[in-house]
């Protein structure tokens, strides 16, 4: 590799930090809107003479103000830290009993009358042993012997009984359930989330469908105390939840270096995030960015064509995400009809811990996976770039998962385009808390030149063993 083109590490960490300066990246707002123009203005700095911007119509859903007061009947009120639902309905004071039913089963609800009533619901993640994942790869490279059976935390992006995204099969949605029997509000105590800072920040689900009734997130503290009030006598609660909800546009950004011939290679990440968001995709569109500098000063073309991509609203969508989805729709019969593979980079973090129930941010990397498409080509140049650059702490994974992909590489991946796809689920992902430091910066490079190399041999292979 012609490392002299690769940028250094303290030039990609700028870029992490330039996008952490522009503000929220929520879909459509203000701050995701500037981190377009900073990622269109960074190709063509690189050379790039052939970026486009491509509209997506949205609805923004941008919180203002949220407050939880609570009283027994009789007493006075008392406010209770909390944080709001995205998506969910907005409301200047809804006032109600609360109910709580606890992980929210049918059986639960047959036993109380939630018409008209704030429901109160414990809302469990799903726990992620890392070893079992190690069970099911095809490599993993953990030359310390880090990965051990007992590495196992709450994947807070897979809520196993609330709204939706994140559902694994079995799993149920109370919020909907609740909403069915005539609820008017809805309050998730999050029992498996640990303390972060000094106030509660969860930014989920982030599926961008429009939920009728209002709703707040508390800890698990705040939830404790609402039981125990509840064991005391009627409560009641008067929830507020006022959002900024109206149409709005958010857009892919990508640029094309042209190849040899008009087969594609992507890369791409999202630029979009709950808040400033560090890792959460600022790290992954700094590796990207890496990436398409090194090739656009390469000077020579690369066989195939590369497209490096930014799409919009993972936070619209999830895996599913309009960005995602917009780029195929529009892209089908040319990009994506020669595209040989997408490799997407998501979330370069520092691993996080939970001790006593307090999150902890150990000096380590955050243990990831490359979802690879089922090939054995892919998967040995992958192994081969892993090991050559040392990326420790991975492990290749199939697309036949118990989680699926879980990426923003799922929508190519389903429409037939071979992926490789990195990903960590640090507990942070969708806290406030995401900030630079918990970008693992010694990873940048690494990572970028792992790609690189994957690139490189990618170039070399016959069209129908990558395609295979």
């Amino acid at each position: 590799m012609a490392s002299s083109f690769l940028p250094s590490e303290d030039e990609v960490f700028q870029w992490v930090l330039d996008l952490y300066s522009l503000g929220s990246r929520v879909p459509g707002s203000e701050g995701d809107l500037k981190a377009e123009g900073y990622l269109r203005d960074k190709l063509a700095e690189f050379g790039f003479k052939d970026v486009r911007v491509e509209p997506i119509d949205i609805t923004l859903w941008l919180a203002k103000r949220w407050s939880l007061d609570v009283w027994l009947e009789g007493k006075r009120p008392e406010r209770l830290p909390c944080f709001y639902v995205p998506y969910t309905a907005p409301t200047g004071g809804l006032e109600g009993e609360l109910v709580y039913v606890g992980e929210g089963r049918a059986e639960n609800f047959e036993k109380v009358n939630v018409d008209g009533k704030i429901v109160v619901v414990s809302v469990r993640f799903l726990p992620l042993p890392v070893s079992l994942l190690r069970s099911i790869a095809y490599f993993t490279h953990d030359p310390r012997e880090t990965i051990t059976p007992d590495w196992v935390h709450p994947a807070t992006w897979i809520r196993l009984n609330c709204m939706g995204m994140g559902l694994i099969e079995g799993g149920y949605d109370a919020y909907e359930m609740a909403r069915e029997r005539g609820a008017a509000g809805f309050i998730g105590v999050l029992e498996d989330y640990p303390k972060f800072g000094k106030e509660l920040t969860y930014y989920a689900p982030y599926d961008g469908v429009m939920r009728p009734m209002p709703g707040l997130w508390v800890s698990r503290e705040t939830g404790a105390k609402l039981k125990e009030m509840l064991g005391r006598g009627r409560v009641k609660a008067r929830m507020v939840l006022e959002a900024e909800v109206r149409p709005a546009v958010t857009h892919n950004v990508y640029g094309v270096l042209p190849g040899e011939t008009d087969e594609f290679i992507i890369v791409h990440c999202h630029h979009d995030g709950p808040f400033q968001s560090a890792v959460e995709d600022a790290s992954g569109c700094a590796v990207v960015l890496a990436i398409a500098k090194y090739f656009a000063k390469l000077g020579r073309r690369t066989k195939r064509s590369l497209v490096f991509l930014f799409t919009a609203g993972h936070f619209y969508g999830g895996a599913e995400g309009v960005g995602q989805k917009a780029f195929i729709e529009t892209h089908r019969e040319d990009i994506v009809a020669k595209a040989l593979v997408d490799i997407a980079v998501e979330h370069v973090a520092k691993e996080c811990l939970e001790k006593d129930g307090v999150a902890v941010v150990t000096g380590d990397v955050e243990p990831r996976g490359l979802f690879t498409t089922d090939n054995p080509a892919l998967v040995e140049i992958a192994k081969k770039a892993i090991v050559k650059n040392n990326v420790e702490r991975i492990l290749i994974l199939p697309t036949t998962t118990p989680i699926d992909v879980p990426t923003d590489a799922h929508l190519f991946w389903k429409s037939g385009v071979p992926i490789y796809s990195l990903i960590s689920g640090p507990m942070y992902l969708f806290d406030v808390t995401d900030t630079p430091d918990k970008v693992a910066k010694n990873q940048l490079l690494p990572l970028a030149r792992m790609f690189i190399d994957i690139i490189n041999e990618l170039d070399t292979l016959p069209t129908e063993k990558i395609k295979r």
